[in-house]
């Protein structure tokens, strides 16, 4: 991931502030994999929500879509400000790799892809959405928790705030629709003016750390908040998991391993498999992208509208797509005696055909090995039913 110099005090430009938008959207996209990684790890023996661990997969999977949102928030905020073709997902400069740092925090934050375990939660998942402390001040660089990065963001917002820093917003093409969390909350929020982006903003922290320092509970609409509707923020949640993990009877976490990489399984069954799983991140990725190049507009009764479908198809994929094969790698054995899992590594599609066609031939060429990846409720089905980019 490419890291560029941020302003060490005040935001007082508007490039400025769409630089450290785009390092938000960096930082949001850097937990994703992380995350996914652990739930994967969880053997959660089928779909029944009584077995062990199915609770925190649960848990963590709720968190992921909640991410995926503060992803799409950010974006909307960089559109709305007219930097809509300054941040791009599906590029390798954007995809993270692992072992890395967290951009610009203080003290260094070590980000991994690893299996769950009470370690990574207190050494990792748990630093990452840390409270801020109630008189911690916005910082824009080295921060010591995310909620004070986005402090300083808001205080830019309210800075620059006059007619010419919303001139050259696109609201049409900023995402606002079909956003799911069956263990979640959070909603689009499309993005016109000050009052709306600090709102967006609020969603991002409150969902990540709270209302307020040693406060759990968060409402399931940040922006509209209904007292009894709350949930959980995702640093609770974590540390529930945290404090549980050694009490949840029988609950099993495969041996993967931490920081895998592709090369890694250079001449294995879990090669070209691994592969598959970072062509279809990548095509969610992509997906993204191409909502929003898309207008809102043209989602109008009776009509057929490419952005419908991008909407209400990429957040199924992170799970229809991304987590049957997930579990495939988990049951290939590697030399060292631990399973494959996911590299979360930059797929290079070629320019010839579209992204779909390609994951749907890479696919094909797999079910001969892996059977369940066809069939009416396989991968290769949701991809056939996939918008084309």
């Amino acid at each position: 991931m490419a890291v560029e110099p941020l302003e060490t005090s005040e935001i007082k430009s508007v490039q400025a502030l769409k630089t450290h938008l785009r390092h938000a959207a960096q930082l949001e996209m850097s937990t994703i994999p992380m995350y996914l990684y652990a739930a994967y790890s969880i053997q959660t023996q089928g779909d029944s929500q009584w077995v062990p661990g199915m609770s925190a997969f649960r848990a963590i999977r709720s968190v992921v879509i909640e991410e995926m949102l503060h992803l799409c928030l950010v974006r909307n905020l960089m559109v709305a400000i007219g930097g809509g073709d300054q941040l791009t997902f599906y590029d390798k400069a954007f995809v993270p790799t692992y072992p890395s740092p967290m951009l610009h925090r203080t003290p260094e934050l070590p980000l991994k892809l690893a299996p769950l375990s009470v370690q990574l939660m207190q050494d990792t998942f748990l630093p990452l959405e840390l409270p801020e402390s109630t008189d911690a001040p916005p910082q824009p660089d080295r921060y010591h928790t995310l909620g004070q990065f986005y402090a300083a963001i808001k205080e830019g917002f309210e800075r620059l705030d006059c007619p010419e820093l919303w001139a050259q917003n696109q609201p049409d093409l900023q995402y606002q629709g079909a956003y799911w969390n069956e263990d979640g909350g959070g909603q689009p929020l499309v993005v016109y003016d000050l009052p709306s982006a600090l709102a967006a903003i609020c969603i991002i922290v409150e969902q990540g750390e709270g209302c307020a320092a040693g406060d759990d509970k968060v409402p399931m609409r940040p922006d509209l908040p209904v007292a009894g509707e709350d949930e959980l923020s995702h640093y609770a949640k974590f540390r529930g998991i945290a404090d549980n993990l050694d009490r949840l009877e029988k609950l099993n976490i495969w041996p993967v391993p931490t920081n895998p990489t592709l090369a890694e399984y250079a001449g294995s069954r879990a090669e070209a498999l691994a592969e598959l799983f970072n062509a279809a991140f990548c095509y969610v990725l992509a997906m993204i992208d191409a909502l929003y190049t898309s207008s809102r507009a043209t989602v109008q009764p009776g009509q057929t509208s490419a952005r419908y479908g991008l909407e209400r198809t990429f957040i199924a994929a992170m799970g229809g797509l991304l987590f049957p094969i997930a579990a495939l790698l988990v049951t290939i054995e590697l030399p060292s005696g631990q399973r494959a899992a996911p590299t979360f590594e930059f797929f290079e599609f070629a320019k010839t055909s579209s992204k779909r066609d390609q994951l749907a031939a890479m696919c094909d060429k797999l079910i001969g090995h892996f059977p369940s990846l066809g069939g009416d409720n396989g991968v290769r089905r949701l991809i056939k039913l996939m918008p084309s980019v």
